[in-house]
């Protein structure tokens, strides 16, 4: 059976960078069961994870003149599917459930994933929250209903008596804000491009 190690060939990603439809299928042949399989052991539903692979290959087309700078494309494309499905859970307030499902004590998850990746992932929702309460103080209150809440711009707009545009406007300074942040402390590019995930 293919592992996969062929996909690491830096020509496949320069093929996708430039936009080749082609190559990206492949991509996404190769790596859709796996990235399936450990998207539903970690949110338990494979409807869910069909939705998180999907968001997946999206995400890597819309960054694709990137991936040139991907020393390991592999394992970058299982990141991105990881902490989508990690922080999936981590919205729904279930921590518990991430904690079984991932066997954080042990020395490698039983995705295939490094316990290291998991403390990566926590050291990073740590500097997110650290940057988020520096933001202003609109722009903090909005960023915690919308992204921690689950509250709807119309919500907000309502709860803080002002414009949806408004809201809409200082939401999107925020994670401007959070993302300047991650830049000015030193993360990369593409680690940058994958709190998106997170904020």
């Amino acid at each position: 059976m293919d592992d996969g190690h062929s996909f690491e060939a830096p020509d496949l990603y320069k093929r996708i960078a430039a936009g080749d439809e082609a190559a990206f299928r492949s991509l996404v042949e190769q790596y859709t069961p796996r990235l399936q399989a450990m998207a539903a052991r970690i949110t338990g539903s494979v409807a869910v994870a069909d939705d998180l692979v999907q968001d997946t290959f999206l995400k890597i087309w819309v960054t694709r003149d990137q991936l040139t700078e991907v020393t390991h494309p592999g394992a970058w494309v299982k990141k991105i599917c990881f902490f989508l499905a990690v922080n999936y859970v981590r919205r729904q307030q279930i921590r518990e459930k991430v904690m079984d499902t991932i066997g954080y004590e042990k020395e490698t998850t039983i995705t295939g994933v490094p316990v290291a990746e998991m403390i990566e992932f926590h050291q990073l929702l740590g500097f997110v929250n650290n940057a988020v309460q520096q933001l202003p103080e609109k722009q903090q209150q909005i960023y915690r209903l919308s992204r921690e809440q689950g509250w709807s711009m119309a919500e907000i707009a309502i709860h803080m008596g002002l414009a949806v545009s408004t809201v809409k406007n200082l939401q999107v300074m925020a994670l401007k804000n959070i993302r300047a942040s991650l830049q000015k402390a030193g993360y990369p590019l593409l680690l940058v491009l994958l709190m998106d995930i997170l904020l």
